[in-house]
């Protein structure tokens, strides 16, 4: 129902809603980040696989432990796994360790940089040397040389083991120094020590036992330097590659070829997660360097075509590629309590915008296919091609975009249009997208409580996406709580109608409400990140929604982004006795809603068997709101619904 002259009754309540919503909305800087032999499966038949080993090979391991060993022996139970069988002769590790407060292995050092080597003799420590951050060009590029120098090989191997954080944030978080290596600084390491070679690049192999790494910006950091990169799209579980595995591909047999071993790599991790229920979410890749130069080729003018299209009408073009951003599969969360890594899936994302930049996005699609020789990922990761791109899900990390060598020139130039809004003709941001007069916008429900709004084409050219919010409040107590803001919004983008789905039930965790955020938004699934207290630890726990299956499954918790954007890889399973604390933005409604705030809730021991399911809501009242969001971030909020749910019906209330 319509109540006429109710707004002054309820301007007060509004208004701390709205200062709630403005607030979690400023957090939220939402924006609008292969041939025959690529495979989907962990365990598919690797041609040449079973030829003896031959050549003398060298796999260069830059191991800094960071926080994933001081709390958690994650390098130290990697090392375990390396050496539980020697490689076969012919086959050698060269070891470095440093970047943690704490070491679980007793020949390791905290304050000093320790190195190993690793062969058919077993592993000896061979070297040590004064403390130094592992983050540092000279740091990397002393054990590059240290390696070349002492361990001659016809097959060198790269592999650097920590936390990643994609092209913006570059790899190696040394946890005692607070430092992070950026992808300048790794091809200014590998320049000091080798010659640019595209025809025979020093390394066979560059791999990444780190999250978010196989991006279009890695690939072209090290051209040159390797000739194949091998690396995840996604967050990696704790668990990382499957050293035994690999040194079991040795024994096997791996010829001479280094993509054999690539493969062998890939698999291995699948297989790894597969034993400790990882799998999920996982993805692996093998990228062949070589075909780099036409996949760039293909990307520059796809951006090129982009920033042409977009000059003409840039309020339609970015707010079209915007809701395309949002649909493509994306990795490592992208929401305020996960933090932003602005990668998504360069394939999914080409496809996708095939009908707004037609005569290139197949050629990068292509290109792409060619380039991307192999690859593993879990039932959730389906979309992945194998690398990924940045996109400004966060507009604020553009200039450190920008600073990237090996990112796309065309896309800076487009992604510096779309957050400024300076182009050759001098469009200003606040000229590009005004959501003002959406602010407050009128909405009406119809004869079944259906709330809707209906948006003209002005309107919508404004638009990335649409959000919901659902807010549990009571006046009597002076409370109000964020639900959660969620993507189940009926929204049709030809004829402008916006209706909400809401049903009177909500995201549970054990039947115990949660707060959700949208994490990844594909046609086959819906990702979750649910923030809480996890055995007392802040911790964000993933949870996929299977849309044709109308089913949750429970992927594990983990922190967010660290300061200095790496990724946590301690995907923790919940077991039973685990003590959950749930969490909601939460305010005082007499307080204007500016004291808004993540609060405890209620806390709850898991059982043996937990579940995540969509339960019917207390009885009370709850509002609702559309979020109406540009693809700079800009956003307005509509007029707000009220539901009373009482013992399973609602009763719909808009105010005029």
């Amino acid at each position: 129902m319509k109540e006429d002259g109710s707004m002054r009754r309820r301007a007060g309540l509004w208004r701390a809603l709205a200062a709630v919503l403005c607030i979690l909305l400023m957090l939220f800087a939402f924006t609008g980040c292969s041939d025959d032999e690529s495979s989907e499966a962990s365990h598919a038949k690797i041609e040449g696989l079973g030829e003896k080993t031959t050549g003398t090979w060298v796999v260069e391991m830059y191991v800094c432990g960071t926080d994933l060993e001081s709390e958690n022996g994650a390098a130290s139970s990697d090392l375990a796994e390396l050496t539980k069988n020697p490689p076969p002769e012919g086959v050698t590790f060269v070891i470095q360790t440093g970047g943690a407060k704490k070491w679980h292995t007793k020949d390791i050092k905290r304050k000093e940089i320790d190195r190993f080597v690793y062969d058919k003799d077993g592993l000896r420590k061979v070297a040590h040397k004064a403390d130094a951050d592992m983050a540092a060009t000279d740091t990397f590029a002393d054990f590059l040389h240290y390696a070349n120098d002492n361990y001659a090989a016809d097959h060198r191997i790269l592999i650097v083991w920590d936390h990643g954080g994609g092209t913006v944030g570059g790899a190696c978080y040394d946890e005692r120094s607070g430092n992070m290596m950026s992808l300048n600084q790794m091809q200014d390491a590998l320049a000091s020590t080798y010659d640019k070679n595209l025809e025979k690049p020093p390394f066979d192999i560059v791999g990444f036992d780190c999250c978010l790494m196989a991006t279009y910006g890695v690939a072209n950091t090290f051209e040159g330097y390797g000739r194949y990169l091998v690396a995840s799209q996604e967050l990696e579980p704790g668990n990382g590659w499957y050293y035994t595995g690999i040194v079991d591909g040795f024994h096997k047999g791996v010829g001479s070829d280094p993509l054999v071993l690539a493969k062998v790599i890939c698999n291995a991790y699948m297989e790894g997660c597969e034993d400790v229920g990882t799998e999920d979410e996982a993805t692996l890749s093998v990228t062949d360097l070589s075909k780099l130069p036409q996949l760039r080729a293909a990307y520059e003018k796809m951006g090129d075509e982009a920033m042409k299209v977009a000059q003409a009408d840039p309020k339609k073009f970015f707010s079209r590629y915007g809701r395309q951003a949002k649909k493509s599969e994306n990795f490592g969360g992208n929401t305020r309590d996960t933090g932003f890594t602005n990668m998504i899936d360069l394939g999914d994302f080409a496809q996708r915008t095939e009908k707004l930049l037609p005569k290139t996005s197949k050629d990068v699609v292509a290109a792409l296919d060619a380039a991307v020789v192999y690859k593993v990922s879990g039932d959730l990761k389906t979309e992945s091609h194998g690398l990924s791109c940045y996109y400004p899900y966060q507009v604020e990390q553009q200039p450190v975009f920008e600073d990237v060598r090996a990112a796309s020139d065309s896309y800076k130039k487009l992604y510096r249009y779309l957050a400024t809004g300076k182009a050759p003709k001098g469009q200003t941001r606040s000229a590009m997208f005004d959501v003002s007069s959406m602010e407050d916008l009128a909405l009406d429900a119809d004869e079944n409580g259906t709330v809707f709004c209906k948006l003209n084409e002005q309107q919508m050219e404004n638009l990335a996406t649409i959000r919901c919010d659902l807010i549990w409040y009571d006046e009597g107590k002076d409370a109000l709580l964020m639900l959660g803001n969620d993507a189940n919004v009926d929204m049709d983008w030809d004829s402008g109608m916006c209706k909400d789905n809401f049903d009177g039930t909500w995201v549970m965790l054990d039947k115990h409400p949660v707060y959700i955020d949208v994490t990844n938004e594909t046609d086959n699934h819906i990702t979750y990140a649910i923030p809480m207290k996890l055995n007392g630890e802040q911790m964000n726990l993933f949870v996929a929604f299977d849309i044709q299956a109308q089913a949750y499954k429970i992927l594990g918790a983990r922190a967010g982004l660290n300061e200095k954007g790496a990724a946590d890889r301690n995907l923790v399973k919940l077991k039973a006795g685990d003590q959950i604390t749930t969490q909601f933005y939460g305010a005082s409604i007499n307080g204007g809603g500016e004291d808004v705030a993540l609060v405890d809730a209620e806390t709850f021991t898991i059982g043996e068997s937990p579940t995540v399911s969509d339960e019917l809501l207390e009885d009370g009242t709850y509002g609702y709101v559309f979020d109406f969001i540009t693809p700079t971030g800009d956003y307005a909020m509509s007029d707000l619904a009220s539901y009373e749910l009482k013992n399973g019906e609602i009763t719909t209330t808009v105010y005029e």
